[in-house]
């Protein structure tokens, strides 16, 4: 199926439930029959210009007027302000430009990322916490692909 026909249904989708993460949007996409990537999915969700909010992804003309934080292109927010990942043990230790550790917790959290527990946010460090070592490792070779 095409990419326009993909992209239709995405919009579909967001307009008619709650979609909490990029997992449970791939989830409902291949319930149409659409086998998606995420990394497909993540720039379809840019190009849409889909926004990340609290109660899940929402067309940019549904989030205005709904006192939700809204997070535009997680995958961009990451990019943008993820400076440095460090490990220990279970635990990720995220630096970021002074006053960005929020917003790389509140995408850290929306439920794309199975390994992640709980996160922290302060001014310039996200502390993250992973249900064992191996999902701190996983997670932040994620991350740094992402980055790099």
């Amino acid at each position: 199926m095409s990419k326009r026909t993909r992209q239709q249904a995405i919009i579909e989708i967001v307009s008619q439930k709650r979609v909490p993460s990029q997992a449970a949007l791939a989830e409902e996409l291949k319930k149409l029959g659409f086998d998606v990537t995420q990394a497909t999915l993540s720039r379809d969700i840019a190009e849409l210009e889909l926004v990340k909010s609290k109660g899940g992804y929402l067309r940019p003309e549904d989030a205005t007027g709904t006192g939700m934080h809204a997070i535009p292109d997680p995958m961009g927010t990451l990019r943008r302000l993820v400076l440095k990942v460090e490990e220990a043990q279970n635990l990720l230790v995220i630096r970021t430009p002074p006053g960005s550790a929020q917003p790389i917790a509140i995408v850290l959290e929306d439920g794309s990322y199975q390994q992640v527990v709980g996160t922290l946010g302060g001014d310039d460090t996200c502390l993250v916490v992973t249900r064992s070592v191996e999902d701190a490792r996983a997670l932040k070779r994620q991350l740094l692909e992402l980055i790099a």
